[in-house]
């Protein structure tokens, strides 16, 4: 029987039978793991912290067929400020589908891990708007995952200094004025006009073109150190959501219920 130790964060739980769950942990190194919590609906479990929904704890596992069985659990971090506010409940569980759906079994993901522990942190402590760290973590995740988008210069001429940017959602690039109307040529015949729909385009200033080249360039424990003007968060916040439902190409219901919230 294999045997591991690592840290790791409870991001989906299922009730198996009464007593039971059924967790998938992402973890350090191994990636997701899904793990059986033998009595961890009880309170009388000593694992049963550890076993919650958003809880970073240090597991020892043991692995019989498929599945992976908790020998010993030490919480590191229960993140109860999440758990006290439904908005901040919503959003954490809008991370957690995102994450467990992007990452994979037996992969290291360890800077997705990092990514969705400083989401957390900055959402219990209110370190910034809750949809300002929605946005810059869907951006983030999308480049950790190798979506990122390349909005460094014009895809056409190259140029940096673009003042008015047209950022094409599904290919994640932009185009600046001069070239925009190479982008709208593109988009005429496509997959999305077959089907009766346009290809989705924003237009960005130059102020969210930086923040969200910050984003996807920063350091992993920097990438909510920016600020933009209140006129121009909510063209960020969008563009940040279609960009990322795009290139996994589904939404959430997760998403869909904090939205209400809103």
């Amino acid at each position: 029987m294999t045997e591991i130790k690592k840290n790791g964060l409870v991001i989906q739980e299922k009730d198996l039978g009464e007593n039971d769950k059924l967790l998938t942990i992402l973890t350090e190194r191994y990636g997701k793991v899904f793990v059986v919590a033998k009595g961890a609906k009880s309170v009388r479990n000593r694992h049963m912290a550890s076993c919650q929904l958003f809880s970073y704890a240090t597991f020892g596992l043991r692995k019989r067929g498929n599945y992976y069985y908790i020998v010993d659990s030490d919480l590191i971090e229960s993140y109860y400020d999440i758990r006290t506010d439904i908005t901040k409940l919503a959003l954490a569980s809008y991370v957690c589908d995102v994450v467990n759906d992007i990452v994979q079994e037996g992969n290291n993901e360890d800077n997705i891990l990092r990514l969705t522990l400083n989401t957390f942190f900055a959402i219990a402590k209110n370190i910034k708007p809750l949809d300002f760290i929605k946005a810059s973590f869907e951006l983030r995740i999308a480049t950790e995952s190798g979506f990122a988008p390349n909005i460094d210069t014009c895809s056409q001429c190259e140029n940096e200094e673009i003042n008015l940017s047209y950022f094409d959602i599904v290919n994640g690039v932009i185009y600046c004025d001069k070239c925009k109307n190479s982008l709208f040529y593109a988009t005429a015949e496509n997959e999305f006009s077959e089907r009766g729909l346009s290809k989705p385009i924003a237009i960005l200033s130059s102020s969210v073109l930086s923040a969200m080249r910050y984003v996807v360039n920063s350091r992993p424990e920097r990438f909510l150190a920016f600020s933009l003007h209140d006129d121009e968060l909510h063209s960020f916040y969008d563009v940040c959501e279609k960009f990322l439902l795009n290139q996994l190409e589904r939404s959430f219901y997760s998403l869909d219920f904090y939205k209400t919230l809103n």
